[in-house]
C-alpha cells in the first residue's frame, strides 16, 4: 500500500482485476492486462500481501485472491434457485469432466489430433486385471517438422471424489504408468485446494512425485478453468505391446479407427 495506507494508483488499478467474490487470478495474467513489468508488478502486489489486502495462491506462476471477500446478499429469486449438481460419486464426475478436459486441450495445448474417452465405466468388460481401467483416457498423435514419423501419447487420469480419496489414489494412478506415457491423479475439491490440509497436500505431491504422476485440484469438474496442476508428471515410454494391448482393450471401436487412421 502506499505511505499512511492510503491506496495508490497502482493498487487500485491491480485490485480492481481481482474478483470480489475471493478466487484466485494468475500473476502472469495480471501482469498482462496491467501492461507491467515483473518488477513493478511484485513491488505492488507485495505490499497489497503484507497490507494484508491481497493473498497469495498456488497455480502456474502463481497466484492471487482478496482476503476478505464482499458480501454479496442473495435475492429472493436467487435463493430459491436450486442448489449446482452434486457430485457425491466418482462415476457422476466423469462426464463433466471428459467435457472440460476435452475443452482444456483444444484450448491449451497444440494438439491438432487427439481424443478424450472415459475409460473408467464399462461394466464387466473384461480389462485386465484391478486398477488397469483409469477413468479418463486422453490419446494424442502428433508429427514434428523436424523429427521423422509419428508419435502417439496415451495419458490418463485417475479420478477421486470430494469425501473419498486418500493417497491410496497415488498408487491407483501409479499402476497406469505400465501402459501411459502420462499419468494424473485428479481430485474434486469444491472449495479449492486450499481446503485440503497442509498435511495431506504434502503427503500426496512427495508420493505423486516419487512415482513421477502428475496431481490436479477442480472446484468445478465442468469448468477447465478451476482445474489447478500443482505436480506435473513426467514422461515415460511404457513398453509398445502394453500400449497397444490397453488401446485394444479399453477404447470404443470408433476412437480405435479414429487412432488407426492417424497413424496411417
Amino acid at each position: 500500500m502506499a505511505a499512511n495506507n492510503i491506496p495508490s494508483d497502482d493498487d487500485n488499478r491491480l485490485l480492481s482485476l481481482v474478483p470480489e467474490d475471493g478466487s484466485a487470478v494468475g500473476n502472469k495474467w495480471l501482469r498482462e492486462q496491467l501492461g507491467w513489468d515483473p518488477a513493478r508488478y511484485f513491488e505492488i502486489r507485495n505490499l497489497l500481501v503484507e497490507g494484508k489486502v491481497l493473498s497469495t495462491g498456488r497455480g502456474r506462476g502463481g497466484s492471487v485472491y482478496r482476503l476478505k471477500p464482499i458480501p454479496v446478499s442473495k435475492t429472493a429469486e436467487e435463493a430459491a434457485k436450486p442448489a449446482g449438481p452434486q457430485y457425491r460419486k466418482e462415476p457422476d464426475l466423469y462426464k463433466p469432466i471428459e467435457e472440460a478436459l476435452r475443452d482444456g486441450w483444444s484450448k491449451t495445448l497444440p494438439h491438432a489430433k487427439f481424443l478424450v474417452q472415459i475409460t473408467g465405466r464399462q461394466g464387466r468388460k473384461a480389462t485386465g486385471g484391478m486398477w488397469t481401467r483409469p477413468d479418463i483416457t486422453v490419446v494424442i498423435v502428433d508429427t514434428y517438422a523436424y523429427v521423422p514419423g509419428k508419435f502417439i501419447e496415451v495419458i490418463t487420469y485417475e479420478i477421486k471424489a470430494a469425501e473419498n480419496w486418500n493417497v491410496s489414489g497415488v498408487f491407483e494412478a501409479a499402476s497406469h504408468s505400465r501402459f501411459a506415457t502420462q499419468t494424473y491423479l485428479l481430485i474434486h475439491t469444491p472449495e479449492g485446494p486450499g481446503s485440503v490440509p497442509e498435511e495431506q497436500l504434502i503427503r500426496l505431491q512427495e508420493e505423486c512425485a516419487r512415482f513421477r504422476i502428475g496431481l490436479g485440484f477442480c472446484e468445478d469438474p465442468g469448468s477447465y478453468d478451476t482445474y489447478d496442476f500443482v505436480v506435473e508428471p513426467e514422461r515415460r515410454q511404457p513398453d509398445p505391446a502394453e500400449m497397444n494391448r490397453f488401446i485394444t482393450q479399453q477404447l470404443t471401436e470408433a476412437n480405435k479407427n479414429l487412432i488407426a487412421e492417424w497413424l496411417r
